[in-house]
């Protein structure tokens, strides 16, 4: 990453004594009661082999702000530009993704807008990374199916998916993870197509301080001033060192 990010991006990365009660696989905060996972993430057909966050982003604050903005026509050259770095930051990383998954990566899917999809018009993200990713990684093309909507349900059928039984390790890109029923039900369409090993890179891990056990991680980690910056960490392991 050559240009700096806003001071107030933070990186999905705390402490090992802030992470207790988050969810192993999502960084969300969950009800103490034993459980590694979070409901969605345990209940999932599939999990990812490997999981990247790059930041964390909060409800009404700049960073969350910043993920609305990138998308507005024309984009706002500051949240886009931020958008840039996480995504740079992200694949600056991706052989940390294939140390986690054991294999190499030899394709990509991002994931298409389904609130707002066109079909054959590239979402924001989706142009974005046409810029961005390696030219020499293919592209599994996803779509919403036909009233497909992001109602936080996690469904084999919620994307058609192009013929990717050659692969045998894809990364999926999207710019959020919310609740993580998109991400979740993109793994399992994939690899119930057959392929071997499966990796998500989510730009932010969304924060709602509508939730007690969001505030209160907020207020515990800003009380440590324990955050850090995304760039100084690696996305794919809680710890944010890179794997060896």
């Amino acid at each position: 990453m050559t240009d700096p990010l806003p001071d107030y991006y933070r990186a999905a990365v705390v402490p090992e004594q802030l992470r207790a009660g988050l969810c192993a696989l999502c960084r969300t905060p969950t009800p103490t009661d034993g459980s590694e996972f979070c409901s969605k993430c345990s209940n999932a057909p599939y999990r990812p082999d490997a999981a990247g966050f790059t930041s964390y982003a909060i409800d009404s604050a700049p960073s969350g702000n910043d993920m609305h903005r990138y998308k507005d026509s024309p984009p706002g050259p500051q949240a886009l530009d931020g958008v840039r770095l996480l995504l740079e930051h992200g694949l600056a990383h991706l052989g940390c993704a294939e140390a986690l998954a054991g294999t190499g990566l030899d394709a990509v899917a991002v994931i298409p807008s389904r609130t707002h999809h066109v079909p054959g018009t590239p979402s924001p993200l989706q142009r974005l990374c046409s810029r961005t990713l390696p030219q020499d990684l293919p592209t599994v093309g996803l779509s919403p199916t036909p009233g497909s909507t992001s109602n936080r349900r996690v469904r084999a059928d919620a994307f058609d998916i192009d013929d990717c039984r050659s692969p045998s390790h894809v990364l999926i890109i999207d710019d959020t993870w919310v609740s993580g029923a998109t991400m979740l039900s993109a793994v399992w369409g994939i690899r119930d197509r057959g392929v071997e090993r499966v990796s998500v890179l989510a730009l932010d891990r969304w924060l709602n301080r509508k939730y007690s056990l969001t505030v209160d991680f907020i207020r515990r980690v800003n009380l440590a001033h324990a955050w850090r910056r995304p760039q100084d960490v690696c996305p794919f392991t809680p710890d944010g060192e890179c794997p060896q």
